[in-house]
């Protein structure tokens, strides 16, 4: 919910507030010399972390294979080929080579999501709903991964599948066309009518 968010204007000891317990970063954070800035910063971090949109952009594979905390990547296919190449292979066997290449957990999005960790091992959530195509409606599934990843950061192929999981169910959820902010509004009544 918003009142468990940690809101604050960025500065370069920002990520240090011991309330944190994930990081999205990447929606809406441009692709120059200061997003960059807030990247790296990130990045060296010690805090769990979901990138996404611009960010993976960014990115680095070595430095990003060198980071210790548990690191979820959330690329589309643009994104994805951006990053990875677009190579050949089944979306499982080029997920799990993302994942192996880069030392994080890859949510491949898509209609039939991929979500794999680098020693190979791989979920597959085929439940895609075409809504999920909206604009903004990956921000909202790296914000459901983060908040999941923040209770779970121990198995972050885990929470990232649990929030894929919960993405896709608040869709189901709405059972019509939707905007972002509609399915984020959605997200808690998916997760209650699931307990």
């Amino acid at each position: 919910p918003p009142h468990a968010i940690v809101r604050q204007r960025w500065r370069a000891d920002a990520l240090d507030d011991t309330r944190i317990g994930a990081v999205v970063i990447g929606p809406g954070l441009g692709r120059d010399d200061r997003a960059q800035e807030k990247l790296d910063a990130a990045l060296a971090s010690d805090r769990p972390l979901v990138i996404d949109g611009d960010a993976i952009h960014l990115l680095d594979l070595n430095t990003l294979r060198n980071r210790a905390a548990p690191t979820v990547l959330t690329p589309h296919v643009g994104e994805f080929d951006a990053l990875f190449g677009a190579g050949s292979g089944s979306k499982i066997e080029r997920t799990q080579d993302a994942a192996a290449r880069s030392g994080a957990v890859v949510v491949f999005k898509g209609a039939d999501t991929v979500i794999a960790r680098p020693d190979g091992w791989a979920n597959v959530a085929p439940m895609g709903n075409p809504w999920l195509s909206v604009a903004g409606t990956g921000d909202v599934l790296a914000g459901a991964i983060a908040a999941t990843l923040a209770q779970d950061s121990w198995d972050p192929l885990r929470a990232a599948s649990n929030g894929v999981w919960l993405h896709g169910q608040a869709a189901r959820t709405l059972d019509r066309c939707f905007l972002a902010d509609e399915l984020a509004d959605a997200l808690p009544y998916a997760y209650e009518r699931a307990r």
